[in-house]
């Protein structure tokens, strides 16, 4: 393995002594959360969507050299593949065991892999980030926890259970990156979601986490695996979206359970509200449903979203939704231009009579009729905490937007025409929609846009239900 040439001298005055403390033998390092903006140096020749270059990279926090590794990198996302300014995957290893090696940031599960996302749709980079971050507020409250206990008790054997990292979305932060000595642009550096993000055991055939790529037949109550990403379990051989009817028939007959049982409940075939408890997670199908109302998230009915189960069959199951991809939220709506996606026009976003059409939203509409009084409640609780606030959303924009150097934004928009292809419509963003206070003000007028359609004015005490039911009516709510 070729030693990085992207090297670094000392680490900021910081001299360790002794055999054991060089750092050329770890495989696996731990970053502390960025304070200040992060600086990655590349240096090889640029990827290609169909070259896989090696590369040598450090990475710095500030002017202060955090480490080195030599590797490859590529092009990542199809949706990349169409923009100017890709997004990219650097694999790193460790240049003197030949490993991969392990990069651990923060509370993140390590990855041995970099993701670095443009964000063509939203070049503010902060969209995406802000909205998961506000997620995870929102669906650890109040217990403190993102899953029921029993899904970090399956790990206690293993490893003492010591999960608590878990996601169970992305998080990620503005990073800038250069090549061979020149700026290349900003970036968002990405938590990749990969299992352990959801407490998945991929050799265990009943933790299933799956993903719609623009299912179809999903509302129809038909499991189509073709339209779906199978993540866990892991299926010898498979590929993102390969039929798994005879290669994997018993998760497909868990999946094909939950998704028949959601398509009868749209067609009135099956009571909901009845029987709800055998298949649902009430509380994250509630949190799921706000935040999509909240950040005006339209790609995010048979798409761009997590359904998971720990102990899933094809008779029993409860199932979880999670968030994912919320870049194309806070104004940015694809086929509507200027003021038509703003906060007080667009409706409700889980409707079938909103202004966009282009995805069924299927069973997340009976959030708003067999679900309604839960879904006010759980409003109303959110909004005492001050959790959905524009208070708080701001904080969550300031986190991302106060690692970005302005004049290195301004650096990003020259090497990068704002007019350039982006792999959504051009127009997308008309009207100012890139820039920090669009979304602030998008925040602002949205949660009173809601707060009007339901009547709250925060004048009940703390966490009171509007319907005097309790909050979370589901018996698999143990968080």
């Amino acid at each position: 393995m070729a030693q990085p040439t992207t090297g670094f001298i000392d680490n900021g005055g910081l001299v360790q002594l002794g055999a054991d403390n060089a750092s050329e033998q770890w495989d696996y390092i731990t970053l502390a959360a960025p304070s200040a903006p992060w600086r990655i140096l590349v240096e090889g020749d640029l990827p290609t969507t169909s070259t896989t270059p090696n590369m040598s990279v450090t990475f710095f926090e500030g002017k202060i050299p955090l480490f080195s590794a030599s590797g490859t990198w590529q092009t990542q996302g199809q949706t990349s593949d169409n923009a100017n300014k890709h997004n990219w995957k650097l694999k790193l290893k460790n240049a003197d065991t030949g490993n991969k090696l392990g990069v651990r940031i923060g509370s993140w599960f390590p990855m041995t892999s970099i993701t670095l996302k443009g964000y063509g749709t939203d070049r503010t980079l902060v969209r995406d980030s802000m909205t998961t971050a506000l997620w995870s507020a929102m669906h650890k409250y109040p217990s403190g926890l993102l899953a029921p206990k029993s899904a970090y008790a399956y790990w206690v054997d293993t490893d003492f259970g010591e999960h608590t990292g878990a996601l169970f979305t992305t998080r990620g932060f503005p990073v800038e990156l250069w090549q061979n000595g020149a700026f290349l642009g900003l970036y968002v550096l990405r938590s990749p979601a990969d299992n352990p993000d959801y407490l998945m055991d991929d050799a265990n055939n009943q933790h299933i986490l799956i993903q719609p790529q623009h299912a179809g037949n999903i509302w129809n109550g038909n499991f189509v695996s073709t339209e779906w990403v199978v993540q866990s379990p892991s299926i010898s051989g498979y590929k993102n979206q390969d039929d798994i009817t005879t290669t994997a028939p018993d998760v497909n007959a868990a999946c094909q359970r939950i998704v028949k049982w959601m398509g009868d409940c749209v067609s009135g075939a099956v009571d909901a509200r009845a029987t709800y408890r055998q298949y649902l997670d009430l509380n994250s199908f509630l949190d799921y449903v706000l935040l999509c109302e909240v950040a005006g998230s339209f790609d995010s009915m048979q798409n761009n979203f997590m359904l998971g189960a720990w102990g899933a069959t094809s008779t029993s199951g409860i199932w979880y939704f999670w968030p994912y991809d919320e870049d194309e939220t806070w104004g940015l709506v694809w086929g509507l231009t200027g003021t038509q996606s703003d906060a007080d026009q667009i409706g409700w976003v889980m409707d079938e009579a909103t202004l966009i059409t282009s995805q069924n939203p299927g069973f997340f509409k009976l959030a708003h009729t067999v679900f309604k009084p839960e879904l006010r409640a759980r409003w109303r609780q959110l909004r005492d905490a001050g959790i959905i606030s524009a208070a708080n959303i701001n904080r969550l924009i300031k986190e991302q937007s106060d690692l970005i150097d302005p004049t290195m934004m301004v650096q990003d928009i020259a090497n990068w025409s704002l007019t350039g292809a982006t792999g959504a419509p051009a127009n997308m963003a008309a009207g100012g929609k890139w820039s920090i206070p669009y979304i602030m003000n998008y925040a602002e007028t949205r949660i009173a846009w809601i707060d009007a359609q339901w009547g709250y004015s925060g004048a009940y005490p703390h966490g009171l239900p509007i319907s005097g039911q309790p909050v979370f009516l589901g018996q698999n709510n143990d968080r």
